[in-house]
């Protein structure tokens, strides 16, 4: 991240994170899942409508709010405010800009969707708090485009914005990844994220250590998501998760005839966990196949077993794997 994107960056995030206490929220054993009305602190909307001839001060009228992204900026210097001043004016920021209203004409939706998203977590994590909901423009930060902690969900809504290809592609975003970056997959990040920090850690030496981690995870987003697509939730396109339907059997013969699944060494497995625009072991293959074997793994493992979902949190991967009985 350079220095000249001053304006949009979280300066201070991680201490800003810790600093901010959790909402309160409470749940009575079977009763409907409560939902709390969820604000959108939108620091890309406050920033945008700034009166750049004065710059300081509308900073410093919002730099209260937004403490999340401009802790730490020295409203006073000179260098900082003409970073800022042509962060906001940059024409790629004000297209991302235009985007966002766009797409999000509604934010009611937005925020209604966030509630019973956050809501239906808790029905599995009880002491899981809301946490406040920020959103800004990351000059299109992929790899920080949903960051949570504790108390906070930090959401760069520039890359969950509609139409925005033209703009990534000539940022460099690959279009494997690019087709990802709308506001279909808000919530399905949001909740990957928030899952990701909710689950006990999993040491991962194997493949399969790999496979049944993912699968948890995909497994804990349909549950806080039942509406969305198997495929939405694995980030595939359609015909990218028909192919793998289509040749589960196969994948899994692989990963057995090659040995693969007890492989710890990562040189051997990486097509099948990392991104990529492909496979290349497998013709046709979409990359990430873990993740969607992991899922039918953990689906038939929970099905089979009858087990509950504390109890899928604590089992062993090789343990899930014999209980289910899988065998495509």
């Amino acid at each position: 991240m350079t220095t000249g994107r001053l304006a949009f960056f979280p300066v201070a995030l991680l201490a800003c994170l810790l600093s901010l206490l959790p909402l309160p929220a409470c749940k009575e054993k079977g009763s409907p899942l409560p939902q709390f009305p969820v604000e959108i602190h939108r620091y890309e909307k406050a920033l945008m409508e700034l009166d750049t001839s004065h710059i300081q001060n509308g900073l410093e009228q919002i730099a209260p709010r937004f403490g999340l992204y401009l802790q730490g900026a020295d409203l006073s210097d000179t260098i900082n405010l003409l970073r800022i001043k042509y962060f906001i004016q940059d024409p790629v920021v004000k297209q991302a800009y235009r985007k966002i209203e766009s797409t999000y004409s509604d934010w009611e939706k937005t925020s209604a969707g966030l509630s019973l998203l956050f809501a239906r977590i808790r029905s599995l994590f009880p002491d899981f708090r809301d946490p406040e909901v920020y959103t800004y423009i990351s000059y299109y930060d992929f790899a920080n485009r949903v960051l949570y902690l504790d108390s906070v969900l930090s959401i760069a809504i520039d890359l969950y914005a509609d139409g925005n290809e033209k703009a990534m592609d000539e940022i460099g975003i690959p279009r494997y990844l690019s087709r990802r970056l709308d506001s279909r997959y808000l919530l399905p990040d949001a909740a990957k994220v928030i899952g990701s920090a909710l689950m006990p850690p999993m040491e991962k030496s194997t493949l399969l250590d790999y496979m049944v981690s993912d699968g948890k995870l995909i497994y804990f987003m349909q549950e806080v998501l039942p509406q969305a697509e198997p495929a939405l939730l694995l980030a595939y396109t359609d015909e990218e998760y028909l192919w793998c339907e289509s040749h589960e059997r196969e994948v899994w013969q692989y990963l057995v005839q090659q040995n693969l699944l007890f492989e710890t060494d990562p040189l051997r497995f990486r097509y099948f966990v990392n991104e990529g625009p492909f496979n290349p072991l497998l013709q046709g293959a979409p990359a990430r196949l873990s993740q969607f074997i992991g899922f039918q793994i953990v689906e038939r493992y929970m099905r089979k077993s009858g087990k509950n979902w504390e109890s899928l949190l604590k089992e062993e991967p090789l343990a899930i794997l014999r209980e289910s009985g899988y065998k495509p």
